[in-house]
């Protein structure tokens, strides 16, 4: 455990404290600040002697109890420069160590020494806030249980229930409960709504992969459905080549197109053209033949016709035949018929010769025609395979083709592949941290309810209660009250009347009200001392003596901080305008004097 031993505070320029310091020492006995106000005979009020408390408070945490604002702070009529110090010491098992602590005003500074050494921090705040670990101190129990002011305008017994928890939790030291359940509320959130993204995130990733593994199936389904095809059309075009393979076969052997000779068919068909055209040439002169003959012999029938009549003439001199020409005319006519039978027969016979040639130039002309024919089927044939084995050539190259095809789709790899396995080794990793957390909240759960109420706080706090509800119970019987007053395990009071019935706090008087007041003090007091880590030498009480405390009441308090005195070797100081305080004091009489707006002090034995 820690004690503070606070010696001595000065301070100058500070609220109505002048250029002239104003020093307090603290030593073991019950001392009193007095004093009087000569700008105000009539009035004992406005001395400046609840400044000693404001000058610790204000040298330990920066700031006054009544919060006055800090331009206010430092003396508006000397106008100087305020200056505030504290010497304590730190007693400890190991050690003891020497501390000052000095703070300025206009600019606002402090500095901390320790065995004369500057130990000060790089900003104030950081400062102020190491010297309150140093002696373990915060304000709600400064104020409560070492400078206590009994006319606070809020009393403790009239705070709310979260303000006297949290100060009764502060006071036992479960501050850390409630800090750990409000750090475990905010971790728990936090890992509550990790937990819910993670899992959002987590949905988002199966779906994901829900959906590429979709994808890869339908790929595959669509690849098999395209192989069968491939297969299908393989076996299509090997049957087609099969096919169109006979056929070239079957056609070369009907058609026998191997064994002929187009060359010598085209020279055959050259010779039966000049064939046709010797015919053409023999009838065409047989036709003069006959056309001359038979031009003859209708020349020679008119002629034979005439023979005998008028018109004969003699074809040498062309005279007129007479009648003694009569056996001329006989030989003529038989002439002129010898004539005409002999071409009638020519004609005959070249009308027969005539005919053979038409009928051997149209055989020659069948022959021709049969070897185009010949040579036609023959064309057609070989175009007809060279379309077959086009057709092949084109079904082989596209069995090729499908070859290719056929090979790309035997494997199962597919693009979505290494997205699924990446997926997959995202989803394994995001179900590592789901469990993590999933753990983690569990654990938090757990741990939430060790620090709740109803988990080892409780257990710590029935213990406890023993302690505050005795020493409360203890300090009211020392105070003659009426009442008593009990805490539960939730730091909600009870306070039961002498009649044993329950009662409010404000069903009782002024009087009343403030010896219970003063029972918490003291008990908190205690409290603080016994369960925290540190203890003060010193307690203030501001205006105890001036309340609506009777006579007894008053002896009896003094008794009670008499016994702290001895028991406890504090420094009890007592804040009070009333004279009859001074009857009180086994230590100093501290005397402050106001003039001029000015405070200063003055040995009680001048006055």
């Amino acid at each position: 455990m820690k004690y503070v031993n606070f010696k001595r505070v000065v301070a100058k320029n500070f609220l109505s404290i002048g250029e002239e310091p104003v020093a307090v020492s603290f030593k073991k006995g019950l001392h009193v600040i007095t004093g009087c106000n000569k700008d105000k005979p009539d009035r004992r009020n406005g001395v400046g002697k609840s400044c000693v408390a404001e000058i610790i408070y204000f040298a330990i945490f920066g700031e006054t109890l009544r919060e006055i604002k800090k331009d206010l702070i430092p003396n508006n009529v000397t106008g100087g420069k305020t200056q505030v110090e504290l010497d304590f010491e730190l007693i400890t098992p190991a050690s003891t160590k020497q501390y000052k602590i000095v703070r300025y005003m206009n600019p606002t500074k402090v500095q901390l020494f320790e065995d004369d050494i500057d130990i000060t921090l790089d900003s104030t705040s950081n400062t102020t806030k190491h010297i309150c670990d140093v002696i373990s101190a915060s304000p709600a129990i400064f104020q409560n249980c070492v400078i206590m002011t009994v006319n606070n305008a809020v009393p403790f017994m009239a705070k709310s229930k979260i303000d006297k928890r949290k100060f009764i939790e502060d006071i036992f030291g479960l501050e850390v409960f409630s800090e750990m359940i409000s750090r475990l509320r905010s971790e728990y959130n936090d890992t509550k709504r990790d937990l819910d993204t993670h899992q959002a995130k987590f949905g988002e990733v199966n779906q994901n992969l829900k959906n590429y593994t979709h994808q890869r199936d339908t790929t595959l389904a669509k690849r098999q459905e395209k192989k069968e095809l491939y297969y299908s059309r393989r076996e299509s075009n090997l049957a087609e080549i099969q096919t169109i393979t006979e056929y070239i076969n079957n056609l070369d052997n009907a058609d026998g197109s191997s064994s002929i000779n187009i060359i010598e068919i085209e020279k055959n068909i050259k010779d039966y053209e000049r064939g046709v055209d010797k015919c053409d040439d023999y009838i065409s002169n047989i036709n003069v033949e006959i056309a001359v003959s038979k031009q003859k012999i209708t020349d020679m029938q008119s002629s034979y016709k005439k023979i005998g009549t008028s018109e004969h003439k003699c074809e040498v001199c062309l005279r007129g035949i007479e009648e003694h020409d009569l056996a001329y005319i006989k030989q003529e006519k038989e002439k002129l018929k010898g004539d005409i039978v002999l071409l009638a027969t020519n004609v005959k016979q070249k009308t027969a010769e005539l005919e053979e040639y038409v009928d051997k130039k149209k055989r020659i002309k069948n022959i021709i025609a049969s070897s185009h024919q010949t040579i036609s089927k023959h064309n057609l044939s070989k175009q007809d395979k060279t379309n077959k084995q086009q057709r092949i050539d084109q079904l082989k190259g596209w069995l090729d083709e499908l070859d290719s095809d056929i090979l790309a789709i035997e494997s199962n790899d597919t693009t979505f592949d290494k997205l699924i396995s990446d997926t997959e080794l995202r989803a394994a990793e995001m179900t590592a941290v789901g469990d993590t957390l999933n753990k983690q909240l569990s654990k938090l759960d757990i741990v939430k309810y060790i620090v709740s109420e109803e988990g080892v706080k409780s257990y710590i706090v029935n213990k406890l209660l023993e302690t505050l509800n005795g020493r409360l119970l203890y300090f009211l019987k020392k105070l003659d009250s009426n009442c008593i007053c009990i805490f539960n395990e939730y730091f909600e009071e009870e306070i039961l009347n002498e009649k044993n019935k329950v009662c409010s706090y404000f069903n009782f008087s002024g009087a009343e009200r403030k010896a219970i007041d003063l029972a918490c003090l003291f008990t908190f007091s205690d409290l603080r001392r016994m369960q925290g880590e540190v203890r003060y030498n010193i307690a203030i009480y501001d205006e105890l003596f001036d309340s609506s405390f009777d006579e007894k009441g008053i002896e009896l308090i003094t008794a009670i901080l008499k016994e702290r005195v001895e028991e406890l070797d504090e420094c009890n100081i007592i804040i009070s305008h009333r004279k009859e305080s001074i009857k009180s004091v086994t230590g100093d009489v501290i005397y402050l004097e106001k003039e001029n707006g000015i405070t200063r002090r003055l040995d009680y034995m001048e006055i």
